[in-house]
C-alpha cells in the first residue's frame, strides 16, 4: 500500500502596503500567478488615504488564498510587515513590496533553492515607474552575499524582502524586531546567524524605482543624507545589539564588533577595531585570495566614516544637533 504524498509545503505571501494603489494590481496579479506552488496571501494595509484598502478587499473577494487586514493606524513599514508576516499560516514567507511584479518561477526556484537554509533570496531588475526595464540589476550595485557569515551582513544587505523566500520558524525566533531597522536587513541577519542564506542568481523580481518608492535601495531622505554616516553607525550598533540578543551564532563576535566601534566612535581608539576587524577576515570573506587586504580596506573605510560621523555630530547647522 503506498503512503499518500506530502502536499507542497504553504508559502505565505506577506504584503504591506500604504498608499499603493497606482501599482498595486500588476503585483497582485504577479503574485496570484506563481507557478507550481501552494500560496496564501496576507495584505495588511497600513492606513492608506487612497483606494489600496479597496483593491485589496476586492482581490479577496474574487480569490480564497487572500486575507486581508487593516492596521488601526500607521505603523511604519517594519512593523507592518512584522504584522503581516505573524498573521501568516505557512511554513515559508514571503514578503512582497506593493509596486514590483514577480517573476512566475520566482516562488518555485527560491523554494528549490533554499534547501536546509534559513533564508534564500534572488537578483532584481529594475524597473522604471512606466514598468520600463532600465537595464541594471541590484547586483550592478551591491556584492550578492551568501552563505553563514552573519558579520558580512552587519555591514552590508543584498537581501531585500522583496526578492526573500524564508522560514517562518526563523522569524518567530526573532520576534519583535527592531523598529528602527529595516525588516529585511534584520531578517537577512539571523538566517546568516543561523542555517544560512542561498542565492538564486537570476533577476526574479521586477523591482520597481519611482520617487514614493519605500524600500531603502536606492534612495535616501534629505535628513539621512545630512547624517548619513551618524545613522550608519547608529544602524550597526543596533544590528550588532539585535544579532546579541536573538542568540543565533557565535553571539561573541557581535559582541567584539560592537565593543570595538563604540571604543572607535568615542574616540577612545582605533586599534580595538582593527583587531576586530581582522579577527574577522576569513569569515567575513571566505574563499577570498587575499582576506587580509579586504580587512584593512574595511578598517579604512570605518575610520573615514567615523571621522564623518565626528564631523556630522559637531556640525551646529545639523538638524540631529537641534
Amino acid at each position: 500500500m503506498h503512503s499518500a504524498p506530502h502536499p507542497q509545503p504553504l508559502i505565505s505571501v506577506a504584503i504591506s502596503v500604504y498608499n499603493g494603489a497606482r501599482f498595486l494590481q500588476p503585483q497582485m496579479d504577479s503574485i496570484l500567478a506563481q507557478q507550481d506552488v501552494r500560496i496564501e496571501v496576507v495584505a495588511v494595509d497600513d492606513g492608506s488615504c487612497d483606494e489600496s484598502l479597496a483593491i485589496l478587499n476586492a482581490y479577496a473577494a474574487r480569490d480564497p488564498r487572500i486575507r486581508v487586514h487593516a492596521n488601526p493606524g500607521n505603523l511604519g513599514l517594519t512593523r507592518s510587515f512584522e504584522r503581516a508576516m505573524s498573521l501568516c499560516h505557512g511554513e515559508y514567507l514571503a514578503p512582497g513590496d506593493q509596486d514590483d511584479v514577480w517573476h512566475p518561477a520566482k516562488l518555485s526556484r527560491l523554494l528549490a533553492a533554499i534547501g536546509d537554509r534559513d533564508m534564500a533570496y534572488c537578483d532584481s531588475l529594475y524597473i522604471d515607474e512606466a514598468g520600463t526595464p532600465t537595464g541594471r540589476r541590484v547586483s550592478d550595485d551591491v556584492e550578492m552575499l551568501h552563505g553563514a557569515n552573519p558579520m558580512q551582513f552587519v555591514f552590508a544587505n543584498s537581501a531585500s524582502g522583496h526578492a526573500m523566500l524564508l522560514r517562518r520558524g526563523l522569524f518567530e525566533h526573532t520576534c519583535p524586531l527592531t523598529p528602527a531597522l529595516y525588516y529585511d536587513w534584520q531578517l537577512a541577519l539571523y538566517a546568516a546567524a543561523s542555517a544560512g542564506i542561498a542565492l538564486v542568481d537570476e533577476p526574479l523580481v521586477r523591482f520597481r524605482r519611482h520617487a514614493r518608492a519605500l524600500s531603502a535601495i536606492g534612495k535616501a531622505s534629505p535628513a539621512r543624507l545630512a547624517n548619513r554616516n551618524l545613522v550608519w553607525f547608529d544602524e550597526r550598533r543596533l544590528l550588532l545589539r539585535a544579532w546579541m540578543a536573538s542568540n543565533l551564532g557565535d553571539t561573541r563576535r557581535a559582541s567584539r564588533m560592537l565593543k570595538a566601534i563604540e571604543r572607535a566612535y568615542q574616540a577612545a581608539g582605533s586599534l580595538p577595531l582593527l583587531a576586530a576587524v581582522w579577527r574577522e577576515r576569513r569569515a567575513m570573506y571566505p574563499g577570498r585570495r587575499w582576506p587580509a587586504f579586504a580587512a584593512v580596506k574595511l578598517y579604512g573605510r570605518l575610520l573615514r566614516k567615523l571621522r564623518r560621523a565626528h564631523a556630522e555630530a559637531s556640525n551646529p547647522e545639523n538638524p540631529r544637533q537641534a
